[in-house]
């Protein structure tokens, strides 16, 4: 079977659309859409470990897709005769190879500790940015800082208003991930 790289890469963001990922990135200017989304995704994994803090598993790094593919053919063709009786040989090989990886860094962590992941996961990212000492670093670092807080009272009110009563029905839980951007 042939695939185009875009097909390739579509294919991987709708898995995990499928997969119902939950962004935690830039916090601080989430709408209230995603903000709802986000509790949906928190309370429904509360729920199916029946803890206030669970161990939520979130998408750490780049999601990076390998795809390689190959084809050789090798073959070798003869003809013998001899006086009394020709001789015919025909020999011939052929192969094929397709592969198609996928990396996907999960980190593990109990939800309480999601803010950090996901700043780590950020810091990761603007290493070089962050290095220089200008107001592009400095106005960065603080907006960091400020999505990390946000995020840090986000998950302390919903691990302190958690109620095991409250839980209906188990829906899958989904990965969470932060987004480049």
């Amino acid at each position: 079977m042939q695939t185009t790289i875009p097909a390739a890469m579509a294919g991987i963001q709708s898995s995990l659309a499928q997969a119902g990922v939950v962004s935690v990135s830039h916090a601080g200017d989430w709408t209230a859409e995603q903000d709802a989304r986000f509790m949906r995704a928190v309370r429904a994994a509360q729920c199916s470990q029946h803890t206030p803090d669970p161990v939520v598993g979130m998408i750490a790094g780049d999601v990076t897709l390998q795809l390689s593919g190959q084809f050789t053919q090798d073959g070798q063709f003869s003809v013998n005769a001899a006086t009394t009786v020709p001789t015919f040989g025909v020999q011939a090989d052929a192969s094929r190879t397709r592969g198609q990886t996928i990396s996907l860094p999960v980190a593990y962590a109990p939800l309480s500790s999601m803010p950090d992941v996901e700043m780590s996961r950020q810091i990761a990212y603007e290493t070089e940015m962050l290095a220089q000492n200008d107001d592009t670093r400095h106005r960065e670092a603080d907006r960091l800082i400020a999505d990390r807080e946000h995020l840090r009272k986000r998950m302390q009110l919903l691990i302190d208003t958690w109620v095991a009563i409250k839980c209906v029905r188990h829906k899958p839980d989904v990965p969470f991930v932060g987004n480049r951007q």
